[in-house]
C-alpha cells in the first residue's frame, strides 16, 4: 500500500476547507469559546480539528471512509490482517482481546508480570486466569521473559485453556520467545495474545527485537503513544485471522471503547504510522545510537551501571535505559535525578530507573542524563547491597474468578487484618502497574508485606478504593 498516504489528517484539513457553519459538538465549536488559557497554553489552531463525526470525518466505531482507510494502511505497515485505532489506550485493546477470547468460566493463562488492565478484561469476561510465573533477570533485577518451557507447562496442566496473555516487551524492555510460544499455543488450539505496548517501534528496525505479529502472534494491543510518536492515549490493536475473529474483536471494542472518539489523537496515530512506515529505520537508528551512547557513558560511571542484553534475557530492547546507582533504590534514584538535575524519567522501581530515548533527543540531552547520574553517583554512592528474589512476591492462590469477586458482597477491614482474607480488589504499585494480588486471591503474608512495606515508603499504588491504603475490601464472610 500506498504509506506515504495519510487519511485523516488530510480529511481533517478537508474539513477545514469546505466548513463554513458548525453546529455540533464539542461545545467549544473549533475553539470559538474555548477558555483563554487553554488557548494561550496551546494556542487556537488545535481545536479546529476536535471535531465529532460529520459527513467528512467518519465514524470510529463503523469505519468505512477516512479512519478505516488509515487503520488499512496501519494493518499493512505493522503486518496484521485488521488493526484498529484506540483512543482509550491500549488498557482497550488489552481488554477486547480477552474479552473477544475468553468466555466466563473459561481458562486463560496469563503471565504475572502482566499491566493491570488484563484484570478489567477478566472481570468483563469472567474468564478463569491461570497464572504464570517469569523467569527473572538478574542483570535487570526484574521479571524477564516467559519461556516456553513454562507454557508448554502450563497448556500440560490446563489442556482446556483457551488463550494465552503476556506481555513482551516488558517495561524493562525485555522480551519473549514469541515465535515459540505461538507454536505452542497453535498446537493447543490456544490464541496467543500480546500486550506489545512497548514495541510499538520494533516492526520498523532489524536492529530491535522482532515484533509480536512477525512471530505469529494472534492480537498485539501497542501503545503508539509510547514508542511510535503518536498522543498520548493513542493506541492500535492489531489482529491476524478470519472474519470472525475481527467481527468478535470489533464488538469487544465496543464495549470498551468511548462513542466520542479524538479526532486529534486519531490523526496523531495517522501520523505516526506515517513517519514509521516511511521514516521508521531512521527514526529507530536514531533511537539506538543515542541510547548506545549513554548506556557507554552511565556504565563509565564508578558504581552507576546501564543494562544491555545477556543470557538472563531471551531479547531486550536497547533503546530502552534500564540504570542503577550502587546502594540507590530506583525510587530514590529518580527522586535525585528530578530534584537536583531536572531529569524526568520513565519509570522505578526497588533497584533500577527505566528512561526512555526517543529518536529526537540530541547529543545535549543524552549528555544531560549522563552528567546527571554522574552527579547522583559521586554524591549518593555507597557499596551494593545486591539483589533479592524475596522482595518480588507470587501471585497468592485463586479463590474464586476476578468477576465472581468484584460482584461479590464485600466488607471493608483495616489493611493489617486482612491476611487470610479473600482479597476484592486488584493491589499494584504504579508504575509499572502490574497487580501483586487480583480480586478473589488469598491474601498471603508474603504479599501482606509486600504491600506494607510500599506503602511505608510511600510507593504511589492503584487499587486501593478508600485511597490511603489504610482499609481494603475483602469477601464477606
Amino acid at each position: 500500500m500506498d504509506q506515504t498516504r495519510t487519511p485523516i489528517i488530510d480529511m481533517l484539513r478537508r474539513f477545514g476547507d469546505v466548513s463554513r457553519g458548525y453546529f455540533c459538538i464539542p461545545s467549544h465549536h473549533r475553539g470559538t469559546s474555548a477558555d483563554d488559557g487553554f488557548i494561550s497554553l496551546l494556542g487556537k489552531e488545535v481545536l479546529k480539528y476536535d471535531l465529532t463525526e460529520t459527513p467528512l470525518t467518519d465514524d470510529l466505531h463503523e469505519a468505512e471512509g477516512p479512519i478505516r482507510e488509515a487503520e488499512e494502511l496501519a494493518a499493512d505497515a505493522f503486518g496484521a490482517d485488521r488493526s484498529f485505532f484506540l483512543v482509550n489506550g491500549t488498557t482497550c485493546g488489552n481488554e477486547a482481546m480477552i474479552i473477544s477470547s475468553v468466555k466466563e468460566g473459561e481458562k486463560i493463562l496469563v503471565a504475572e508480570n502482566c499491566h493491570k488492565s488484563a484484570l478489567m478484561g477478566l472481570i468483563i469476561s469472567g474468564a478463569k486466569p491461570v497464572f504464570i510465573r517469569p523467569s527473572v533477570s538478574p542483570s535487570f533485577r526484574a521479571f524477564s521473559s516467559v519461556t516456553p518451557e513454562s507454557v508448554e507447562k502450563a497448556f500440560f496442566e490446563n489442556p482446556d485453556a483457551k488463550a494465552l496473555f503476556l506481555t513482551s516487551p516488558t517495561f524493562h524492555g525485555i522480551c519473549s520467545d514469541i515465535r515459540s510460544i505461538a507454536e505452542i499455543c497453535r498446537r493447543n488450539n490456544a490464541l496467543l495474545l500480546v500486550d506489545e505496548a512497548h514495541g510499538a517501534h520494533f516492526a520498523f528496525s532489524d536492529r530491535l527485537p522482532e515484533s509480536a505479529m512477525s512471530q505469529g502472534a494472534d492480537m498485539a494491543s501497542q501503545s503508539i503513544h509510547k514508542t511510535g510518536g503518536s498522543m498520548t492515549q493513542s493506541s492500535m490493536l492489531h489482529v491476524r485471522g478470519g472474519a470472525e475473529r475481527i467481527a468478535a474483536v470489533n464488538e469487544a471494542l465496543k464495549l470498551v471503547q468511548s462513542t466520542s472518539p479524538s479526532y486529534i489523537l486519531m490523526a496523531s496515530l495517522d501520523g505516526a504510522r506515517h513517519s514509521l512506515a516511511v521514516r521508521g529505520r531512521e527514526l529507530t537508528d536514531a533511537m539506538l545510537d543515542t541510547a548506545e551512547y549513554i548506556r557507554k557513558g552511565i556504565n563509565s560511571v564508578q558504581g552507576a551501571f546501564c543494562c544491555g542484553k545477556d543470557d538472563s534475557v531471551f531479547d531486550a530492547d536497547l533503546s530502552r535505559l534500564v540504570l542503577r546507582i550502587n546502594g540507590l533504590s530506583g525510587f530514590e534514584l529518580s527522586d535525585i535525578l528530578f530534584n537536583e538535575s531536572g531529569i524526568c524519567t520513565e519509570m522505578c522501581d526497588n533497584f533500577s530507573v527505566v528512561a526512555i530515548v526517543g529518536p529526537g533527543d540530541s547529543r545535549e540531552d543524552a549528555d544531560r542524563l549522563i552528567n546527571a547520574v554522574r552527579s547522583a553517583a559521586e554524591k549518593h554512592r555507597v557499596s551494593d547491597a545486591g539483589f533479592s528474589l524475596d522482595s518480588l512476591p507470587f501471585l497468592p492462590h485463586s479463590v474464586i474468578t476476578p468477576r465472581a469477586a468484584f460482584f461479590s458482597a464485600v466488607e471493608r477491614v483495616p489493611f493489617s487484618e486482612s491476611l487470610g482474607r479473600i482479597c476484592a480488589e486488584m493491589i499494584a504499585p504504579y508504575p509499572p502497574g502490574i497487580p501483586v494480588i487480583y480480586p478473589g486471591q488469598l491474601m498471603t503474608p508474603e504479599v501482606h508485606s509486600f504491600i506494607s512495606d510500599a506503602l511505608a515508603k510511600g510507593r504511589h499504588i492503584h487499587g486501593f478504593s478508600d485511597g490511603s491504603g489504610k482499609t481494603v475490601k475483602v469477601i464477606k464472610k
